[in-house]
């Protein structure tokens, strides 16, 4: 039994690293006359050393639209089950789903129960989170009164400031849309990075067979 999981593991990482390997080279490489040189058939060869990527690109879109449409029904048939067990939210949830696929299809010009119901609850949400991060400066400041719990709240004072319309609060406003700019893009991007960094160590340790889940 423990040879036939080492060998369907085996199969499994050389799979996944001849699919990776040949994705990354087709979006790298492919769709780039250049790479030919002077040769007349420059541009079909570019063309043909893109469609690997292309369709695999085009097989993942794919999948993740049947993941979705497969996570839909068995989110409804839970929540089905959950019903006829007088479970009184499952009804509103399966309703409201129900509600919102009809209206859309009866009334395609008129505004969604999206834009009518979800987004009003995500702005005051949204309010709501203002004041949740005063409170927790304050909370801070209480219980670790150092520089970087001052810095905090008055970053968030000065954004919260910044962002109310009175005319008296200019030079807030703008020093407050620096902040948002400069030093708040510069830690998102950072973010990002490490994000993107984080992605092609996983990758790479995908396509050479040393993930957990092809080891078996």
């Amino acid at each position: 039994m423990k040879g036939w999981r080492t060998v369907g593991a085996s199969i499994a990482a050389i799979t996944g690293f001849l699919v990776g390997f040949t994705a990354l080279l087709s979006l790298l490489l492919g769709d780039n006359p250049a790479l030919f040189g002077d040769d007349p058939q420059a541009e079909a060869l570019a063309q043909n050393l893109a469609l690997p990527g292309a369709a695999l690109l085009r097989l993942l879109v794919i999948m993740l639209a049947l993941s979705i449409v497969i996570g839909i029904a068995n989110l409804l048939l839970l929540h089905a089950r959950r019903m006829a067990g007088g479970r009184l939210m499952s009804g509103i949830l399966l309703a409201s789903f129900a509600a919102a696929i009809g209206w859309r299809i009866l009334l395609p010009g008129e505004v969604s129960l999206l834009e009518a119901i979800q987004l009003p609850i995500e702005s005051a949400l949204a309010a709501l989170l203002c004041l949740t991060l005063v409170a927790g400066g304050a909370r801070i400041l209480t219980k670790r009164s150092d520089i970087w719990g001052l810095l905090l709240v008055l970053v968030v004072v000065v954004v919260l400031l910044g962002s109310l319309p009175f005319p008296e609060l200019a030079p807030i406003a703008a020093f407050s849309d620096w902040l948002m700019r400069i030093p708040a893009q510069a830690g998102a991007r950072a973010i990002l990075l490490g994000i993107a960094l984080g992605s092609v160590v996983v990758g790479a340790r995908a396509l050479l067979g040393q993930d957990r889940s092809l080891r078996g």
